[in-house]
C-alpha cells in the first residue's frame, strides 16, 4: 500500500515503459494484451533499466543477482540456471533466459568444485559498453527485427553470436532489438538471420 501520490508516480513510471509497446501494436493494427500484460511488462522494463550506481548498497553490492550455471548448461536450448547463491533450493530459469540476461549484465566467471566449492573467482567484465550502444542506437535508429520500429532508447544490445559461443563484442556482431524480439532471440523455438540490409529476421522452427 502506497501513499496516493507515491502510487501515482509509480504508475506512470510503468505506464511510461508500457506506452512504447502499445503504440507499436496499435501502429500495427494488431490487437492488444490485456492492460494488465503490458503495464507487467512495462515494470519488468523499468527494473532492468535502473541504474545500479544511484541505488543504495545491498549486502556489499548493487542489486546483484547470481546466476549460476555451468558452460554446458548454458550452451543447451534446454539448459537450467539457478537464480542466488543456493543450488539445491534456488529459483531456476532457462538458460535461454540466463543468456538474454547477459546480455546487458556484467558477467563474473566462477570455478566451483563439486560441491559447489569455489576454486577461483574472476573479474566481472561489462560485455556491451555504453559508447558501443550509443553507436548502435546512431547506426540503427530502432529495433532491427523486421517489421519492428521500436526506438533505439527501448531496445537492448544482443550478439547475434552468442557470446558463450565465443561470439565477439563488437559492432558488426552487435543488434539492437526490443525486449519482446530480444526474448526471441533466445527463445529456443525460433530461429533467426541478419537480412542484407540489416534487419533481423525470426522464424519459428519446424
Amino acid at each position: 500500500v502506497l501513499p496516493t501520490s507515491m502510487g501515482m508516480r509509480f504508475k506512470r513510471l510503468v505506464e511510461a515503459w508500457a506506452q512504447p509497446r502499445k503504440q507499436q501494436l496499435v501502429g500495427k493494427g494488431a490487437p492488444l494484451p490485456p492492460w494488465e500484460r503490458l503495464m507487467g511488462q512495462g515494470f519488468s522494463r523499468l527494473l532492468e533499466t535502473v541504474d545500479p550506481a544511484a541505488l543504495p548498497r545491498h549486502g556489499g553490492d548493487a542489486t546483484t543477482i547470481n546466476v549460476v550455471i555451468s558452460l554446458e548448461e548454458l550452451r543447451k536450448d534446454l539448459g537450467i540456471a539457478t537464480l542466488g547463491y543456493d543450488e539445491t533450493n534456488g529459483t531456476t530459469i532457462s538458460a535461454a533466459e540466463a543468456r538474454r540476461m547477459a546480455c546487458n549484465a556484467t558477467i563474473i566467471p566462477w570455478v566451483l568444485g563439486g560441491d559447489s566449492e569455489v576454486l577461483d573467482a574472476g573479474r566481472g567484465s561489462r560485455f556491451f559498453q555504453p559508447i558501443q550502444r550509443k553507436a548502435m542506437r546512431l547506426q540503427r535508429k530502432c529495433c532491427q527485427a523486421e517489421g519492428c520500429d521500436m526506438p533505439p532508447e527501448w531496445c537492448d544490445a544482443h550478439h547475434l553470436e552468442p557470446w558463450a559461443a565465443g561470439g565477439k563484442t563488437d559492432l558488426k556482431d552487435g543488434a539492437l532489438l526490443c525486449p519482446h524480439h530480444h526474448r526471441l532471440a533466445h527463445n529456443p523455438a525460433y530461429g533467426h538471420e541478419r537480412l542484407p540490409d540489416g534487419t533481423i529476421r525470426f522464424t519459428r522452427r519446424p
